[in-house]
């Protein structure tokens, strides 16, 4: 994440802020700027087949590589999370999905270091699509719930305990 030093407005250096609710952020000494490090917003589904039972990748790139992950990915400018979803999963394997219900908003980091993140999960039904694994993934696996490997982000681990638990809410069919 490039560190912000000087106010895109006038170019004055950035000082942290003295006192007041943004003390210590990075501002223009002349009122022109604040900045915030907001968190990145991401999206990821567990995918159940007819069976019952969910979709797994193995991660080709770090962060994590070679642990397993969800589908999912990062939220474009205007798009839902619901969308993102759709889009993310249909990129990377290949399938369509029907998000059925929102498991809740997550916490997490993207890497050991990287940058936070804010992770809106869901789950999700097949409802068609032509399977494939993109290069993102070395390896696929479909599991029973209670069989599901370590999962590669703090968020995802967090979606597998309120799935687990019934999700956050149900009925949202019509609402994602």
């Amino acid at each position: 994440m490039p560190e912000f030093r000087f106010c895109p407005l006038c170019a004055a250096a950035l000082r942290p802020v003295p006192a007041g609710p943004d003390s210590g952020r990075p501002s223009c000494p002349e009122g022109h700027f604040v900045h915030y490090e907001n968190p990145a917003v991401t999206a990821f589904a567990f995918v159940r087949d007819e069976g019952g039972r969910y979709l797994t990748l193995r991660r080709a790139r770090e962060p994590y590589a070679g642990s397993w992950d969800l589908p999912g990915g990062f939220v474009e400018p205007g798009e839902t999370p619901a969308d993102a979803i759709r889009r993310e999963v249909r990129e990377e394997t290949g399938l369509d999905v029907g998000p059925e219900r929102i498991l809740g908003a997550f916490a997490s980091q993207y890497g050991d270091d990287g940058r936070w993140t804010v992770d809106i999960g869901f789950e999700c039904a097949v409802t068609g699509g032509r399977w494939r694994l993109d290069p993102e993934s070395t390896d696929a696996a479909w599991h029973a719930v209670d069989e599901l490997p370590r999962l590669a982000f703090a968020g995802e681990r967090a979606g597998l305990l309120a799935l687990r638990a019934g999700g956050a809410r149900r009925g949202v069919k019509d609402r994602v």
